[in-house]
């Protein structure tokens, strides 16, 4: 589950809102340079998806847990590892166009100074 929270960078005082991990059917990756968002949905991954579930002993999530079980006992591919998984997002993922790398372990930056000194305020929201 991810969420969204207000922040403040603590390098020039920016104010705004910072959102950190995916949903029940997506990966928010951020920029390694600026910290820009960018969703990848599983559709999108296609069978990168599913050879990650695979490899799992327990469903993804629950609320995909009939689908996660039927692929772990029937998809003909084979498996692979969380930092193979990773890795093949990140080239799904691209380039920002600010020339850094979408990363999966990315975190949310200043949209000003793109500092990764930020405080977290007291408004959060989850979302799947």
């Amino acid at each position: 589950m991810g969420y969204s929270y207000t922040a403040s960078c603590r390098e020039c005082g920016a104010e705004f809102i910072a959102r950190e991990g995916g949903g029940f059917f997506f990966h928010l990756l951020h920029c390694d340079h600026c910290g820009h968002e960018k969703a990848v949905s599983f559709q999108e991954l296609g069978k990168i998806h599913l050879k990650y579930i695979k490899g799992l002993d327990v469903p993804y999530c629950s609320v995909s847990a009939d689908f996660d079980s039927w692929v772990q006992e029937n998809y003909p591919g084979a498996p692979i590892t969380r930092g193979e998984y990773h890795l093949a997002i990140e080239e799904l993922a691209g380039k920002c166009a600010c020339g850094g790398q979408y990363r999966m372990a990315g975190k949310p930056r200043c949209p000003r100074c793109h500092s990764t000194d930020i405080a977290t305020g007291d408004s959060v929201a989850y979302y799947d």
